[in-house]
């Protein structure tokens, strides 16, 4: 969980953030949620909350790998909330700053470490608005 992330921004002000702990009561506040499975068992869930520009994350194995939610701007910005916490520390979130005119596509991806290969990537999700 200590694992430190580039300090590369992507995109206008986008970039890696690590998710901070979030409550499970967090969770009714998301609406747009994706969940990849990896050999047929859930393996993360990223959740997008559109009122509050924010990602929510689970990990739903102890395998090692860390829950990423990759996302990206119609207006030029990118960036991806990491997880690392682990199967059993419950969900996390990171808290962006996005147009409230915009909208977000994002897929959740299973990597080993912040800059290692993926282990397994989701399909993205349709055109989300922010802020609505």
């Amino acid at each position: 969980m200590g694992t430190s992330l580039p300090a590369h921004a992507a995109g206008q002000g986008g970039g890696t953030q690590q998710a901070k702990p979030a409550g499970v009561g967090t969770l009714a506040d998301y609406t747009h949620c994706r969940t990849l499975y990896t050999n047929g068992t859930k393996a993360g869930t990223g959740c997008f909350q559109s009122y509050g520009d924010k990602f929510l994350m689970d990990d739903h194995k102890g395998d090692g790998f860390r829950v990423i939610a990759q996302w990206y701007t119609d207006y030029g910005r990118s960036g991806e909330c990491h997880w690392s916490g682990g199967a059993s520390a419950g969900w996390g979130e990171c808290n962006y700053n996005m147009s409230e005119k915009g909208n977000v596509k994002f897929r959740v991806v299973l990597r080993d470490g912040a800059t290692g290969p993926n282990e397994a990537t989701g399909t993205w999700s349709g055109w989300l608005p922010i802020g609505g």
